[in-house]
């Protein structure tokens, strides 16, 4: 049985998080930490074309071109393993471990400490997946499949719920009426009705199932 996983959504914003390697799950990896706010140091004297690219944009924050030394991922909170040599792999390992820090290593689910999953991503919408580091492929299947079921109206109703939060919790201060509230809002088919008009168009056919004013009388 793979071990008992625990998932947690991390802010990284301006956060260090360390990538060792250059090859292509150091660009995949260094991408998407980046997209997500991380200040990225990656360590490689080898880059692929995009990993290339993210350091000429920026989009990389600190390059240090040369094998991987000790004190490279000194305040680091997440550290990537990505290199092709698993002895350099182990080293990283045992260093961020030693550090205090998380770390995530290539083709070694055993020996990573955290796992960086497919995430399937609609505004504020976020669903990660992962198989324990069994199959990737799977992990990438079931995202692509999610997308088509969660879409823009899903991303459009939670829109309106957040922008509706404060207003719901003054008229429902119950939590199990708030609830019924939204379960009820879900059931009706507002989500497919957000999808084809968009969320300005439902906002207040939401507002009133939800029991509260049209915008322009709470204002």
């Amino acid at each position: 049985m793979a071990r008992p996983l625990f998932p947690v959504f991390l802010d990284l914003t301006g956060r260090l998080v360390v990538v060792v390697g250059g090859g292509a799950v150091a660009t995949e990896r260094a991408a998407k930490l980046a997209a997500h706010g991380a200040s990225v140091r990656v360590v490689s004297p080898d880059l692929s074309p995009g990993l290339q690219r993210l350091v000429a944009d920026f989009t990389v924050a600190d390059h240090r071109a040369r094998r991987y030394e000790d004190g490279d991922l000194d305040g680091a909170v997440l550290v990537v393993a990505a290199t092709d040599d698993a002895a350099v792999n182990r080293r990283v390992r045992d260093a961020a471990r030693a550090a205090g820090a998380e770390v995530n290593v290539a083709d070694d689910p055993a020996g990573s400490t955290a796992v960086i999953p497919a995430l399937m991503r609609s505004g504020d919408l976020a669903i990660a997946i992962t198989t324990g580091g069994a199959s990737p492929v799977v992990s990438r299947r079931i995202r692509e499949d999610l997308e088509d079921r969660f879409g823009p109206g899903w991303a459009g109703l939670i829109d309106l719920l957040a922008e509706s939060r404060d207003d719901l919790i003054a008229a429902r201060p119950v939590i199990a009426d708030r609830r019924a509230a939204v379960e009820a809002l879900i059931d009706s088919g507002v989500v497919d009705r957000i999808a084809d008009a968009g969320p300005g168009a439902c906002r207040t056919e939401v507002r009133e199932m939800l029991g509260l004013q049209p915008v322009s009388e709470a204002a």
